[in-house]
């Protein structure tokens, strides 16, 4: 009789979900194709996360704790947190992919995981602000406003290949373009540090 093991069906339920989600959106995944990649039957899968849309939430939340650890390992004042923040998102296309949808597909007042969203971006923000009392960040740019940009600058190629692909010539999955793009983030953010 084989054995039951809880952890390994949920994981194996994400990670047919997250292929799922990023490839068809929230409305166009299927929950039946989801517990068939993920070999369990249906039932498992509303046991477990209650809802396709619980699962959906799970999946952006267990993502969102990823990238709030991230930001305590790192110092929101480098020259390169941009070109690093970059190349990490880069190798996280379905990260994008759940993002456009859930921008395209949820309303923009009830976002998921909003509560665990605003604690990441106050941190973020508190951090900057620290910096800035050290005088390592321009005292005169709104932190709100600077962790705003510097997301668009990071996730707007990704969010946008089109339009990437329209001004370059090419997309940031082209590595040639992902170094030249990063070596412009690190020269802007230079152009952003006070200087001595």
């Amino acid at each position: 009789m084989a054995t039951r093991d809880p952890e390994a069906t949920k994981q194996r339920i994400l990670g047919a979900a997250l292929h799922e989600f990023s490839a068809k959106g929230i409305s166009g995944a299927r929950v039946d194709a989801i517990a068939a990649r993920a070999k369990v039957n249906k039932r498992m899968l509303y046991y477990y996360f209650g809802s396709k849309d619980g699962l959906f939430r799970e999946i952006l939340r267990r993502r969102i704790d990823e990238s709030t650890a991230a930001l305590q390992a790192r110092d929101v004042a480098s020259d390169d947190r941009l070109a690093n923040g970059t190349r990490n998102v880069a190798r996280d296309t379905e990260y994008i992919r759940l993002l456009a949808w859930e921008a395209l597909e949820m309303r923009p007042h009830q976002p998921v995981n909003e509560s665990i969203r605003r604690r990441y971006f106050s941190q973020w923000i508190d951090a900057i602000v620290i910096e800035q009392e050290a005088g390592r960040l321009p005292a005169d740019l709104d932190p709100g406003q600077l962790v705003l940009s510097e997301v668009c600058l990071v996730l707007g190629p990704m969010l946008i290949p089109q339009i990437t692909r329209l001004v370059t010539g090419r997309t940031l999955s082209d590595a040639d373009l992902l170094d030249r793009r990063c070596e412009f983030l690190t020269a802007l953010t230079r152009h952003l540090s006070p200087r001595d």
